[in-house]
């Protein structure tokens, strides 16, 4: 009888010891499971959208809090990392002083960098300084242009068509300097000059 009772305890610890190896052994191929599926899933897919606006409007404002344009479109998407974000008819107004339009810029499609450091507007674009801008009024009509908010300057190298009272004027490629109220023709520039009528 005492025999039996001293080799109890002894059964109870390997069957303790038999139990905890077997936990260990379980741990150890669930977290190798885990880790290999881990592993294994495919990655999200990086083109999925992060954002989705519709009748998007935005204003930047200088240091001084005074308005320098707005952008506005029916739809925007905001792809991940360095996908940027993409506008469905993007409007530019770009003012002067925070209170007059000097320049309206419409386009069909329109992309914005990831930091924001350029906008580029895609298919045919119109640059229009507005009579009530108290300048000349301009029509210019042109494709893909790339324009630098921070400096107030666009660009491109594409054919451009430019309109004003007094005539109309092609070219290809246009720098518009926009806060300087200067445009430049860069090449190929021919025009047709009407004197306006008295």
């Amino acid at each position: 009888m005492q025999a039996w009772k001293n080799r109890n305890p002894m059964r109870r610890g390997i069957l303790y010891l038999g139990g905890l190896a077997v936990l260990a052994l379980l741990s150890s191929w669930f977290l190798s499971t885990v880790e290999s599926s881990l592993r294994e899933s495919t990655p999200v897919d990086s083109e999925l959208p992060v954002l989705y606006m519709d009748n998007f409007l935005a204003t930047r404002m200088n240091v001084h809090g005074i308005r320098e344009y707005t952008l506005a479109s029916p739809h925007l998407v905001q792809l991940p990392g360095q996908g940027g974000t993409h506008l469905e008819r993007p409007d530019i107004d770009v003012f002067a002083d925070g209170q007059i339009r000097s320049w309206l810029i419409r386009a069909e499609q329109g992309w914005i960098a990831p930091q924001h450091e350029i906008i580029r507007l895609e298919e045919a674009v119109s640059i229009t300084r507005p009579p009530a801008s108290g300048k000349p009024p301009v029509v210019i009509t042109t494709r893909n242009l790339v324009l630098h908010p921070d400096a107030g300057y666009a660009e491109t190298v594409e054919p451009v068509r430019m309109e004003t009272p007094d005539g109309v004027v092609d070219a290809i490629g246009l720098k518009a300097y926009l806060h300087e109220e200067r445009l430049e023709l860069l090449s190929e520039v021919r025009g047709n000059y009407a004197p306006p009528q008295p």
